[in-house]
């Protein structure tokens, strides 16, 4: 749970609050349009594929920005059978509007009971950088200025989270969500122990654990989880020999307690590159591999993201 709550902080939470606190300012949650049903005969639900229709035609062919529909929110709550994916199917709404509009880590957070935001029209939300202009960000995503300040109520920059009508996540994004980022780094073993509080082995008092476990025999092949660069090979305390690899938007793998490192400080790996054969160094009770995947410094559960 703690690795699942720092994965959507720092990827969505904060920009769906950021939002949904400037653009229903003048009103409560409250006040903000229930759909009741996925159904095909709510009328609600009618209005909001017909709302989706018409603003992709309008964006997509380039017509006049005033025959973007205005853009609304209904609350929703989940019922016993719905899914991420039969939500998107009834509400004609793509991944990527409804994840940003949620904060949601991973299709499995759709649960029944909860209440959960749908927009009506596809599109992304989106934390502005200190120095960005709608120009810019509409350049950014290829889009109409006109169109975002539409969309937003906007006569000017200043607030600090906007709705990108047709805007995509990034592929990275995309992948993080589903599970498909980054690749399991032995191919055989057994996971012995999880990310989070356990029981520490070795002083028998309860520890955060920042990373998996999976035994292996030692000189096993340990391949990179995803294209990067090498920025730690070595010994390292109780990871023993550790390779640490730095991948695009922040995010780091540690693979520690090895038997022998074949990458240097430096190097260029890609996704299923061998870089180190597994062992027993550093503080162990046996012969198992050790992986960490770190954001910004921060340990994320490893589970969340392995393509497994």
């Amino acid at each position: 749970m703690m690795a699942k709550q720092f994965f959507t902080l720092h990827i969505f939470a904060i920009t769906i609050a950021l939002f949904m606190a400037a653009w229903s300012s003048a009103w409560s949650e409250n006040m903000l349009p229930v759909l009741n049903s996925l159904e095909r005969n709510s009328p609600e639900l009618k209005s909001i594929r017909q709302d989706v229709r018409t603003s992709l035609y309008v964006i997509k062919s380039g017509r006049s920005p005033d025959q973007v529909p205005q853009l609304r929110f209904f609350k929703y709550r989940v019922k016993q059978d719905d899914t991420f994916w039969t939500i998107l199917a009834k509400t004609s709404l793509d991944m990527d509007t409804l994840i940003t509009s949620n904060n949601l880590a991973t299709p499995r957070d759709i649960a029944p009971g909860m209440t959960i935001y749908i927009p009506n029209m596809r599109g992304i939300i989106y934390k502005k950088k200190n120095s960005e202009s709608l120009d810019d960000i509409a350049s950014k995503f290829k889009g109409s200025p006109e169109v975002l300040k539409i969309v937003n109520k906007m006569d000017n920059d200043a607030k600090p989270a906007v709705f990108i009508p047709c805007g995509k996540l990034s592929s990275l994004d995309r992948s993080l969500f589903l599970g498909t980022a980054f690749a399991s780094p032995v191919n055989s073993g057994r996971k012995t122990s999880g990310f989070g509080v356990r029981r520490d082995p070795i002083q028998h008092d309860k520890r955060f654990h920042s990373g998996i476990d999976i035994a292996c025999p030692i000189g096993t092949r340990v391949s990179a989880a995803r294209n990067g660069k090498v920025i730690f090979s070595g010994y390292s305390g109780g990871y023993g020999k550790l390779v640490i690899v730095k991948h695009s938007r922040n995010y780091c793998t540690y693979y520690g307690h090895l038997n022998k490192i074949m990458v240097k400080k430096g190097d260029t790996v890609s996704t299923g590159q061998k870089i180190a054969i597994s062992g027993n160094t550093g503080r162990t009770t046996g012969p198992h591999l050790h992986f960490e995947v770190r954001k910004y410094e921060k340990p994320i559960d490893p589970g969340l993201l392995l393509n497994r």
